[in-house]
């Protein structure tokens, strides 16, 4: 494609292939190089913010997709076995063949009942991990959709919006070397 130029007094109108950009009154050529200079910065700027947060919406659901529910299963483990562990205690202590010869089972019946409750607690935070896992994962998969959709704009339109702009700088810049000799 080529880049025509039109001059009047002060105004240009620029033709880039069939189509007509438009009369633009350009003074100074530098500003537009400082734009796209920008528009190169924009461009990084933005690409580096948006891998950083592929990054954090890749650890949230790491935490709850993995890590929550393994520490969960891990803790019911643990109180299952606590709770093994205080029934065989109140089994032992309740095993004497005489009455008079068990000691008092209150602090064992105590550990059973806390044991107990422990499990369920346990149980249930597993439960909801798994509910806030797949809860989690369904929101992150929805936020890297638009992420990816801004991605394609620092990745590919703002390079080669860019380009392009790089492209008619130079063809002002012979335009305005032709009007100067």
């Amino acid at each position: 494609m080529s880049l025509i130029c039109f001059a009047k007094p002060s105004r240009l109108t620029l033709t880039w292939g069939d189509s007509s950009v438009s009369s633009s009154n350009v003074r100074n050529i530098e500003s537009l190089e400082a734009f796209q200079a920008g528009l190169i910065r924009l461009s990084s700027d933005w690409e580096q913010a948006i891998q950083e947060v592929r990054m954090m919406v890749h650890r949230a659901e790491e935490y709850f997709s993995s890590d929550r529910p393994a520490y969960w299963r891990r803790q019911t483990q643990l109180a299952e076995r606590e709770l093994t562990q205080a029934k065989d205690d109140l089994v032992v202590k309740r095993s004497a063949p005489r009455a008079e010869d068990r000691p008092a089972a209150t602090e064992a019946v105590k550990r059973v009942k806390l044991a107990e409750a422990r499990l369920r607690l346990c149980e249930a935070k597993k439960r909801a991990a798994k509910k806030w896992s797949l809860e989690v994962k369904q929101q992150c998969d929805d936020l890297l959709g638009p992420i990816a959709d801004v991605a394609e704009h620092c990745e590919v339109l703002l390079p080669s919006a860019a380009a392009e702009l790089r492209q008619l700088i130079e063809q002002l810049k012979l335009y305005a070397d032709k009007s100067d000799t």
